[in-house]
C-alpha cells in the first residue's frame, strides 16, 4: 500500500543534479513487508560538502549501478503505492524527473509526513526529520544516509497511523484535496480562504518575513499553479521549504493589481522576487531657477531621492525630450543644458531662440514659455486622475497624478467629486513614485484595450 522513500543527492536541483542512494521500505499500513536499498552512480562529481555531510564518496559510488540500471526495480516497488517521505516533493521531485530523462512517465499518489505530523503531532518546535528524532527519543542510525532516513520515517507513519484518528492519511492521498502539492509547513486554512480573484499574493516564511509578491487573475488557480509547477530547481526547493504562510490582497482590475504588485515588492523588498526590486530612476529631466531668475532645464542621473520632473531609461531619452521641447517651445538651448556656448543660440542646432540668453527676452516671458514645455513632457497633461471600475457600482477605483508625478492609488465613492484634488487624496493611499510605476501606468494605457476601460481625467 505504501512505498517510504528516501534518497540522497548531489544537490538540491533535480533537473542538474543526480541521485547518490536510494532506500525504499515498503508497509502494508500495519508493519513493514520489505526494504530495498542501492548507492546510484549519479555520473556528476559529488562535492565535498555533500560528502561530507552524507558520507558518500565518488569513490563509493564509482561502481555502482547508474539509475537507467535500477529503473525498473524502483518502477515496480513504488507502483500502486502511496509514496511517501519526509518533505516528499523532494524526492518525489528528483525521481520523476531521473524517469523524465529516461522517457517515461512516472506519476505516484503521495504523502508528506511533515505535513502530516503538523497535524497529528502539533505543537512541535520543528518538523524537521531530526527535531522529530529527538522528540521521539529516537537514535536514527545512518542520519543523512538513504536507508536510516527512510527507517526513522517508516517508524514515523507507523506511529502517524496509529494517530489518525480522522482520517487525515485519506484526505491527504486524495488528488482532489491537493494536500501533496504544498509546502510541508504550509498554512493549508489560508490557502482555503483564498478568493478566485484578481489580486496579488504574498508568500512568508515562519516568522512573517516577506518572501515573494506575485500577481493572479485568479489568485486560487495561480497559488496552485505555483506549487504543482514542473520545475524543481534548487532556488526553487529552498523557497518553497520556507513558505508557511499566505496573504493576498484582491484588487478590482488590472491596473490597481499591477500597481500593487509593484508597492508590496518596493516596500518588503522579497529575497525571491527580481523585477521591479531596485530604484530605477535612471536619467530625469530637471528645473530650477538660476541667480538671474530664468527657469533652467537640464538632465542627469537620478538619485535614490531625487524628484526629477520626468524619469527615462537612459541619457539618450531624457537628451532627446529636452531637444523636443526646447524646439517645439522656441527655448534656450544653452539654459535647456544643450549648449555650452557663451555666445548667442544655434539656432541651427535647436530651433528659434527668443535671445534669453544674450538678455533680449525677459525672464517672466521665458519663464512661462518654459513651464508649458515641462506640462508637455507628461502626456497626461498637469494633474490627473485615471478612474477605473471598482468592487461594486458605488466606488471606483483612482490613480493619482499630481504635475505628473504618481500620488498613489486607491477606492473612492461616485458620489464624491472627483475634480478636486483634496477629495482625491483622502481616498488614496500614498505611493513612491518611481519609473517602475510611471513605466506602469504609461505602459497600461498605451494598450489599445485597457484604455477603453479607463477613464483619463484631466483636473
Amino acid at each position: 500500500m505504501y512505498a517510504i522513500v528516501d534518497i540522497e543527492t548531489t544537490g538540491g536541483s533535480s533537473k542538474r543534479h543526480g541521485i547518490t542512494e536510494i532506500a525504499i521500505i515498503l508497509h502494508d499500513g500495519e508493519k513493514e513487508t520489505s526494504r530495498y536499498e542501492t548507492l546510484i552512480n549519479p555520473d556528476t562529481h559529488i562535492p565535498y560538502k555533500i560528502e561530507q555531510l552524507t558520507g558518500i564518496s565518488n569513490e563509493m559510488v564509482a561502481d555502482a549501478p547508474r539509475f537507467h540500471e535500477v529503473a525498473k526495480t524502483i518502477w515496480e516497488l513504488t507502483e500502486d503505492r502511496v509514496f511517501v517521505a519526509h518533505n516528499v516533493n523532494f524526492d518525489y521531485g528528483f525521481i520523476r524527473e531521473h524517469f523524465a530523462a529516461l522517457g517515461a512517465q512516472w506519476r505516484r499518489k503521495k504523502l508528506c509526513t511533515v505535513r502530516l505530523s503538523r497535524k497529528l503531532m502539533p505543537g512541535l518546535a520543528s518538523y524537521s526529520l531530526g527535531r522529530i528524532a529527538d522528540h521521539l527519543n529516537y537514535t536514527i542510525e545512518g542520519r543523512h544516509r538513504a536507508m536510516g532516513d527512510c527507517e526513522f520515517t517508516a517508524h514515523l507513519f507507523t506511529l502517524l497511523l496509529e494517530k489518525d484518528k480522522t482520517s487525515e492519511i485519506d484526505y491527504a492521498v486524495n488528488p482532489r484535496s491537493r494536500e501533496a502539492i504544498f509546502p510541508p509547513n504550509f498554512n493549508r486554512a489560508k490557502f482555503d480562504s483564498l478568493p478566485a480573484s484578481l489580486g496579488v499574493y504574498i508568500f512568508k516564511d515562519a516568522v512573517g518575513k516577506v518572501l515573494y509578491v506575485g500577481k493572479a487573475k485568479d489568485l486560487r488557480k495561480r497559488v496552485t499553479e505555483h506549487f504543482r509547477g514542473g520545475t524543481h530547481t534548487s532556488l526553487k526547493n529552498r523557497f518553497n521549504d520556507k513558505i508557511e504562510d499566505l496573504d493576498w490582497i484582491v484588487c478590482p482590475n488590472e491596473l490597481i493589481a499591477l500597481l500593487t504588485e509593484a508597492k508590496e515588492i518596493k516596500r518588503y523588498w522579497p529575497p525571491y522576487n527580481n523585477l521591479l526590486k531596485r530604484i530605477s530612476l535612471n536619467w530625469g529631466v530637471y528645473s530650477y531657477l538660476d541667480q538671474n531668475g530664468i527657469l533652467r532645464l537640464n538632465y542627469g542621473r537620478v538619485g535614490k531621492w531625487d524628484k526629477p520632473i520626468m524619469s527615462y531609461k537612459n541619457q539618450h531619452d531624457a537628451r532627446m525630450a529636452i531637444e523636443r521641447i526646447c524646439s517645439q517651445f522656441e527655448l534656450c538651448a544653452k539654459f535647456c543644458g544643450l549648449q555650452e556656448s557663451h555666445d548667442r543660440c544655434d539656432e541651427d542646432i535647436h530651433g528659434k531662440c527668443h535671445g534669453a540668453c544674450v538678455g533680449e527676452e525677459g525672464a517672466d516671458t521665458y519663464n512661462k514659455r518654459c513651464e508649458e514645455a515641462l506640462l508637455s513632457l507628461n502626456e497626461f497633461g498637469g494633474s490627473v486622475i485615471i478612474r477605473g471600475a471598482g468592487f461594486n457600482e458605488t466606488e471606483s477605483s483612482i490613480v493619482y497624478l499630481e504635475r505628473g508625478r504618481y500620488k498613489g492609488h486607491g477606492m473612492m465613492p461616485n458620489s464624491e467629486d472627483f475634480m478636486i484634488p483634496d477629495n482625491i487624496k483622502q481616498y488614496i493611499e500614498s505611493g513612491y513614485d518611481d519609473q517602475d510605476m510611471q513605466g506602469i501606468i504609461r505602459g497600461f494605457l498605451l494598450k489599445p484595450k485597457p484604455k477603453a476601460e479607463y477613464e483619463v481625467v484631466f483636473l
